[in-house]
């Protein structure tokens, strides 16, 4: 069934060459001059998406979107304007829209909107999971949090992503690039603590001709190469205070110098830095430009942590066990619960993390019931071996436990972890012991004596 649309403006012209181009593609779109005419088809017709604008006669296309999103949130709402600003970017996420569009537009542009709100819909094994880049969640805070950060990748404005280590800011920033009007053009990453502090300046701006011990040429540094595209400075509380003032003139000017150089060089780019830690109390401190701080943190995002959000833990799960092998893995209701007594320090990186190693040491890859290849696999609780005990303590954190086995102590569970990836790294090298040392990083005649050491057939 086509996908219904409800075209809202003012201008008979605009809102008529809409309803027959959307048509052409594919849509079914019904028309409507001013908000009240709206609210009556709206009242009578079912819609997927309802596209308004924002300056109209009488009732605002604002208050029409908060009408809709009361009366049924389900449906999208993307608002049309010739006055797009920051401010009412903003005031539309709040209020529930998906996103916006500035005028004048051109039809293929709308489409594009259309189909990556679509695309993000597309039918899910799990009801009311939602989709954002490679983020996945089921939460509402994270839903909001999706909402947000697809009105701001419509707009070139600087965007601080917050969070703790792990939960996923360079996922999302990455998702914005994405969806940005400059996701064809390069997606580039700095990092403030991967460089020698005395080459970050040149690591970030270039260097001209002679500027770099004996350079020959000049050297392009990260805003060059994200020229167009996007710029990702991760980290960026541990920004140097010298380079500082060198960014934010970036921010402000759209210019910059490299090393060495005394002409400025325009930049068409889009910035977005990640923190995780407070970084208004580093500009208290005088560690980080207060100036710098209200450029970039102009519009900021939050990911909340892992502990906070457990709705989204058995979907992640589900996400990263999908991401391994061939054949379907579930997770058991046992293994469920105990994700979810975890709290999480590491965030979404060590759920990842577990959900690896368990997969790499389970017998024949995941359960050891159902060796024919067929149907699904079960992970098992017993798998969850960096887990150890409850977050909320209670057992002896030298002890795991292994099923109907009983409970053994840690030297013995690291020996049954390497009997395991020994067995599963066999397994999936069809029992060739040269491909099995090469996938386990050992040499061959190793792989021999610990196959003989655990009585594996064949040493």
């Amino acid at each position: 069934m086509a996908q219904r649309i409800l075209v809202v403006d003012d201008e008979p012209l605009k809102r008529i060459t809409l309803q027959i181009e959307l048509g052409e593609h594919g849509y079914e779109v019904c028309e409507a001059a001013d908000a009240q005419a709206a609210k009556r088809l709206f009242e009578t017709r079912p819609f997927d998406v309802v596209v308004t604008d924002v300056r109209m006669p009488g009732t605002s296309g604002l208050d029409l979107l908060t009408y809709v999103k009361q009366a049924r949130p389900e449906v999208e709402v993307i608002l049309m304007t010739a006055y797009a600003t920051i401010d009412t970017a903003v005031l539309a996420m709040k209020r529930g829209a998906y996103d916006y569009i500035t005028k004048p537009f051109t039809t293929p542009e709308l489409l594009e909107k259309l189909a990556r709100l679509f695309a993000g819909r597309a039918p899910s094994a799990e009801d009311g999971v939602e989709t954002f880049g490679q983020l996945v969640a089921r939460s509402p805070v994270m839903k909001r949090l999706f909402q947000q950060a697809r009105a701001m990748a419509a707009t070139d404005r600087p965007i601080l992503l917050c969070g703790e280590k792990g939960t996923g800011k360079e996922r999302l920033a990455e998702a914005i690039h994405a969806s940005s009007t400059r996701a064809a053009q390069p997606f580039v990453r700095f990092h403030c603590t991967a460089a020698d502090p005395q080459s970050l300046a040149g690591e970030l701006f270039g260097h001209e001709k002679g500027a770099a011990g004996a350079a020959a040429r000049p050297k392009p540094g990260r805003v060059d190469q994200a020229e167009g595209g996007t710029l990702l400075i991760e980290e960026v509380a541990a920004l140097p205070a010298d380079l500082q003032p060198r960014l934010l003139r970036l921010l402000e000017r759209q210019e910059y110098e490299r090393v060495g150089g005394a002409q400025p060089i325009h930049a068409d780019i889009r910035v977005l830095g990640t923190t995780d830690c407070d970084l208004l109390a580093s500009v208290k401190d005088g560690r980080f430009s207060e100036d710098l701080y209200y450029r970039l943190s102009a519009v900021s995002l939050t990911i909340p942590p892992l502990r906070e959000r457990p709705d989204d833990i058995p979907v992640l799960a589900r996400h990263v066990l999908a991401r391994h092998g061939a054949r379907p893995v579930e997770l058991t209701a046992h293994a469920a619960d105990e994700l979810l007594r975890h709290r999480w320090p590491g965030n979404v990186n060590e759920l990842e993390h577990v959900l690896a190693r368990a997969l790499a040491s389970c017998v024949g890859g995941v359960g050891d019931g159902n060796e024919s290849g067929a149907g699904p696999r079960e992970l098992r609780a017993e798998y969850l071996l960096p887990l150890g005990t409850d977050a909320a303590g209670g057992a002896d954190p030298t002890t795991v436990e292994m099923g109907e086995s009983g409970r053994i102590g840690l030297t013995e569970t690291v020996t049954d972890i390497e009997r395991r990836m020994i067995l599963l790294a066999l397994r999936q090298c069809d029992h060739n012991q040269a491909r099995a040392a090469q996938r386990l990083g050992i040499p061959r005649t190793t792989l021999r004596d610990k196959m003989a050491k655990y009585s594996i057939p064949g040493g």
